[in-house]
């Protein structure tokens, strides 16, 4: 007995350590996942992915790091997807949580099955980026299923609904042609816009580390597809930029989302923070100035002679591709607010002859409108 207890003692005072060490990784892991999630919001992309790899390397936290890594890159991308990513790297990293759907000898938990199916959303995203369709298709299919089969496990675990909002939304809105071979297919995902929105909203009220990302993606699903809602994204996106100021791209949504609402005065106004906080030399200031413009026309009021002169100097390198035509239709404004009307048809012939897959309705008709008539009738003043 005398040799027992001191191992018993030994094996409790073990266990004790173990217990204590885990719970100071659960309080290290959740902390840095908050500050990543900050520094995405503040628009600081190499410190969230400098905090990412600190993450990786506590090895309860590694698939979570995998996750918020991923989740970083692809932000990143959907703003300019001409960013210096390993592609490849990416796709290893969502097989890496893709495997989280599947532990050795054991049911998953509903924390595997969220990062089973965020590893399923990423890769989706990498594989529409492709032009693999079917790809993006069946793991966006397998993203729903993780996260609904986590949720089912763990009514609780609310962050899922994030994502699984933002699945069931895009769901919902693919193209008609899509969503009509959609009962033929099983591999296109099935949305369901009872929960889209609510869901995200859900995680909205939670205050928890994903709620300002959830505020700033309901404000973005909102300005792309739900117009009728907008007064709620744009009081949203207010809130949003004073308490991350340094972050241009929240002014940028603010800006659009006055802008969809033909809050033209609001617009321009908003121009002015997004300069305060934007880098001199930045595609985000190039953005600012092609609002301005377009601002202006809808206001009838005349272009500044520092926004004419940065059209100058502004090329389709300094902008991310989606802005391209968007772009080119701002600097056939210019031309007519120049008087130059042969220089403004060429601008507007080349939208329309882009064939641009990020061209909206609106863009289209007013560049056909420009082809018979200036779209900016002010002159320059002198």
């Amino acid at each position: 007995m005398r040799f027992i207890l001191p191992i018993l003692i030994t094996t409790l005072l073990c266990c004790s350590a173990n217990l204590s060490h885990a719970g100071d990784d659960d309080q290290i892991i959740r902390a840095l996942e908050k500050d990543i999630l900050t520094k995405r919001l503040e628009g600081n992309y190499p410190q969230a992915l400098a905090l990412c790899a600190k993450l990786k390397a506590i090895p309860a936290g590694e698939a979570l790091g995998i996750a918020l890594e991923l989740d970083t890159q692809l932000t990143a991308l959907s703003w300019d997807d001409q960013k210096v990513f390993s592609t490849q790297d990416m796709i290893r990293q969502t097989n890496r949580l893709i495997k989280e759907c599947k532990p050795k000898r054991k049911k998953p938990t509903a924390d595997q099955l969220f990062l089973c199916g965020r590893g399923h959303f990423a890769r989706a995203y990498l594989s529409a980026m492709e032009g693999k369709f079917y790809a993006a298709g069946t793991h966006g299919s397998d993203a729903i299923d993780a996260f609904e089969a986590a949720l089912d496990q763990d009514p609780g675990l609310t962050d899922v609904k994030l994502p699984l909002g933002m699945a069931y939304f895009y769901a919902d809105h693919l193209p008609a042609i899509v969503k009509l071979m959609a009962p033929l297919l099983w591999f296109i995902p099935t949305g369901n816009s009872d929960k889209s929105l609510p869901y995200i909203q859900e995680v909205m009220a939670t205050d928890g580390a994903y709620a300002d990302a959830a505020r700033f993606i309901y404000s973005d699903l909102i300005t792309q597809q739900a117009p009728e809602l907008m007064p709620d994204a744009i009081q949203t996106l207010q809130g949003l930029t004073e308490r991350y100021p340094m972050n241009p791209r929240l002014h940028l949504a603010l800006i659009g989302s006055y802008a969809y609402s033909d809050q033209w005065r609001a617009a321009y106004d908003a121009i002015g923070p997004l300069r305060l906080n934007a880098d001199p030399n930045s595609a985000f200031q190039s953005i600012g100035h092609i609002w301005a413009v377009y601002s202006l026309k809808y206001l009838k009021q005349p272009i500044p002679q520092d926004v004419e002169k940065a059209f100058l100097i502004i090329g389709p390198e300094d902008i991310p591709g989606w802005a391209i035509d968007w772009f080119t239709l701002a600097q056939g404004l210019v031309l007519d607010f120049q008087q130059n009307r042969s220089g403004a048809i060429e601008k507007y012939q080349t939208v329309l002859e882009s064939e641009n897959n990020f061209n909206s309705g609106w863009l289209l008709e007013l560049a056909k409108t420009g082809l018979d008539e200036p779209l900016f009738t002010l002159a320059p003043e002198g």
